[in-house]
């Protein structure tokens, strides 16, 4: 029988093995990549971990401490606390009291949360790495300890509004623009089943179906739960190079089950990679292993099976990505800034230690038009659903969800 046969989520020591194994004796396919998709993408947006990990400067933004104290004075002025400045006016002391009281954090954006021209100006280059760049940001110097949870996401969002402008739903309801990613399992307690990505077991190669997927470190685990990246444009160069065959494969239509109640979240029916006619975005690769597999929630029978091409496809992604991948050496307080639509990213394993739900990073998804990346036409309805008005009068309302709930992560779009 076939190890294909085997697939399982989170492939073993010795199914990985298996596959390299074959890899190395496997005859070159005289096929080449599907019609219209081109031939190798030259982007610094295609990288190994090995190269990425030497260009530190290109990927990390360490704040100083006056830009910290600029990050509290912008947060002290949207929640309408005092803030008080002394200023010499004819020989006496004039106190100046800035006050805002923004009580809704929708009403975040740049100009609420309000820096120095200067500081914006360096939040907003880092959309051009993210876009023109290697892909991903790490911005470092945050500690969210002396926040209250309400005044951590006002920072994060605030902060990521100079960055990338425009917010996304995270949620299935299309409401919600705030995911809080917990091990919901921790202690033995909590739902019996759930998605990985709110476990303790590593994640799978994934995209989130969004445009700049973002992280917010509140606390880490007590050992493991490392964030890996790969660049999603390099597999396609080595896929088209010596697997066009994986190409032509993810180019088909595939079924992903939500592993949920149909009313509230159906199949999706998807083809994996498309092309694009765009020369800032030549493909669009979208895809979760999960989605085919299951994990501890099983596929549907009455859905198709996966095929043995679309789970080597599967197979060579996760592997692939992994070869090339770069662990990010992540610490609480920093907030992560990741191209969707050019990697994508998995997880370690981890221990959170004790009975209590410890790692807890929140996500949030955010875009900016300015770049101009454009979508397919297939993907336009599933696009202004995330980034676009959720109210029949064109108004969009935001829920957010200062502390995680027990039942909130089932909300969430598949992924993992």
């Amino acid at each position: 029988m076939s190890t294909y046969t085997i697939a399982s989520y989170v492939p073993s020591d010795t199914y990985t093995r298996s596959f390299w194994e074959k890899e190395a004796v496997r005859e070159r396919i005289n096929l080449d990549v599907p019609r219209g998709f081109p031939r190798r993408i030259d982007s610094p947006l295609a990288w190994t971990g090995t190269e990425v990990g030497t260009r530190e400067s290109e990927w990390r933004l360490d704040l100083t401490a006056e830009e910290i104290a600029f990050i509290d004075a912008a947060l002290a002025k949207f929640e309408g606390q005092s803030l008080y400045r002394s200023v010499q006016y004819e020989s006496s002391v004039s106190i100046i009291c800035l006050i805002a009281n923004y009580e809704d954090l929708s009403q975040l954006s740049s100009s609420t949360f309000e820096l120095p021209a200067a500081f914006s100006q360096r939040l907003r280059k880092l959309s051009d790495q993210l876009y023109k760049g290697v892909g991903f940001q790490l911005i470092r110097g945050i500690n969210p300890s002396k926040y209250t949870p309400r005044q951590s996401l006002i920072v994060y969002a605030g902060l990521s509004s100079h960055v990338c402008p425009q917010r996304g739903f995270v949620d299935v309801n299309g409401k919600g623009v705030v995911a809080h990613v917990v091990n919901v399992q921790a202690g033995g307690r909590g739902p019996a089943t759930t998605a990985p990505a709110f476990t303790n077991i590593p994640l799978s190669f994934h995209t989130d179906n969004c445009e700049i997927m973002a992280f917010f470190y509140m606390e880490l685990a007590t050992s493991g739960g490392e964030t890996i990246l790969s660049s999603l444009w390099q597999t396609y160069n080595e896929l088209a190079a010596k697997r066009p065959d994986v190409l032509h494969t993810l180019a088909k239509p595939w079924v992903f089950d939500s592993f949920k109640s149909y009313d509230f979240q159906p199949p999706r029916h998807v083809q994996p990679l498309q092309r694009l006619d765009s020369d800032k975005v030549p493909i669009l690769f979208r895809f979760s292993r999960y989605g085919i597999l299951g994990w501890q929630r099983k596929r549907n029978p009455n859905l198709p099976a996966p095929t043995q091409a679309q789970i080597q496809a599967a197979d060579a992604i996760q592997f692939i990505a992994m070869k090339n991948a770069f662990k990010l050496p992540a610490k609480k307080g920093d907030l992560l800034f990741a191209n969707d639509m050019a990697l994508v990213h998995a997880r370690e394993g981890f221990e959170d230690g004790g009975n209590r739900m410890k790692r807890h990073l929140i996500k949030m998804h955010f875009r900016d038009p300015n770049q101009g990346w454009t979508i397919p036409a297939s993907l336009e309805r599933e696009w202004k659903n995330v980034y676009g008005s959720n109210e029949p009068d064109g108004i969009r309302k935001e829920t957010w969800h200062i502390l995680h709930e027990p039942g909130l992560e089932e909300q969430s779009q598949v992924n993992g």
